[in-house]
């Protein structure tokens, strides 16, 4: 550890709560929950042809949304390796290769924290399928993408990584308010925001008090339930097996036990059931596909906004 870095950093924001409470979760919570982890199962490991990622979904509002939004097959509850979208991809799929996976994604995470060649094919559809008035990828992009990705690689597993229900909330029920990634500002060598100036998301607005739970979580399941349809498309279009589930979930306000402490949003490495139960919903139609491994069919070049896109969807460092 750099001392110096250290104490500058006390001397600088150790007045902040809002700075105290990131360090503890950083320092303490995430080296808490690494430590007393069980084992857990990455998903390229389990059975499935087309594996459809609902970013931040937990188990209990993808439940809930059944009700009005059946889909084909039967729901069990999985236990995600992490609680946010990075350590995600870095315990599912850092150091390895899969060529004989197609990663279709609305996510810039998935290009800027894996190599495109680990994959037989990436599709960045955040990157060429943005929309520029709703600042995120609409699930009917994804769903045109992964079914045109289904027919160019009928031999591949596929992987489709939605946005929703992440924010920005897209559905019927919407709520302002996004957060500066710091990152950017980082990468752009520019001064990082005051936190307390920072534009607040809806979780921060919760934890606040300037929203109430229940106005976030209508706005929440109203985002999921806008991807429903096309996510019911592609489990009818879809030949062999296709399993619905998510990166991670959302915390309203749960405590992270043994800890006193309060979660909103999903931090990284806090690994409580919000955040980690995700669903695991299971349908076969029809014949399974015959998936071969092949070296990367190519490697497409994406163009220089990863860090807006972040920064649009509220993803936070």
């Amino acid at each position: 550890m750099d001392i110096g870095y250290a104490v500058r950093e006390i001397l600088q924001n150790g007045r902040n709560p809002e700075w105290r409470r990131d360090r503890f979760i950083d320092h303490v919570l995430s080296r808490y929950f690494e430590l007393t982890a069980g084992s857990r199962t990455p998903v390229v490991d389990r059975d499935w042809d087309t594996l459809i990622v609902l970013d931040a979904c937990r188990y209990d509002l993808f439940k809930s949304a059944l009700d009005d939004y059946p889909l084909p097959g039967r729901l069990y509850k999985r236990q995600s390796l992490q609680s946010g979208t990075p350590g995600f991809l870095a315990e599912n799929f850092a150091g390895s290769e899969f060529h004989d996976t197609v990663y279709v994604t609305a996510n810039p995470y998935v290009s800027t924290d894996l190599e495109a060649s680990q994959f037989h094919a990436v599709d960045p559809v955040w990157d060429d399928g943005w929309d520029d008035d709703l600042q995120t990828v609409t699930p009917e992009t994804m769903r045109e993408r992964a079914l045109a990705a289904r027919d160019e690689y009928p031999n591949k597993r596929l992987i489709i990584h939605f946005v929703q229900p992440h924010i920005p909330f897209i559905g019927d029920v919407r709520l302002d308010g996004m957060d500066t990634w710091r990152v950017r500002e980082r990468a752009r060598g520019e001064t990082e925001t005051d936190p307390e100036q920072r534009v607040k998301n809806p979780f921060d607005q919760l934890r606040s008090g300037q929203r109430s739970k229940e106005e976030v979580w209508a706005a929440y399941r109203s985002n999921l339930e806008r991807a429903m349809p096309a996510v019911e498309t592609l489990l009818s279009e879809l030949d062999g097996k296709s399993v619905v589930t998510s990166d991670h979930g959302n915390a309203f306000g749960e405590f992270a036990w043994p800890f006193p402490m309060r979660i909103y949003g999903h931090p990284i490495g806090v690994l409580i059931p919000p955040l980690v139960e995700v669903p695991w919903q299971i349908h076969e139609n029809g014949n399974r596909r015959v998936i071969k491994s092949e070296p990367p069919a190519k490697i497409r070049s994406v163009s220089e906004n990863t860090a807006d896109r972040l920064d649009k969807l509220g993803y936070i460092d």
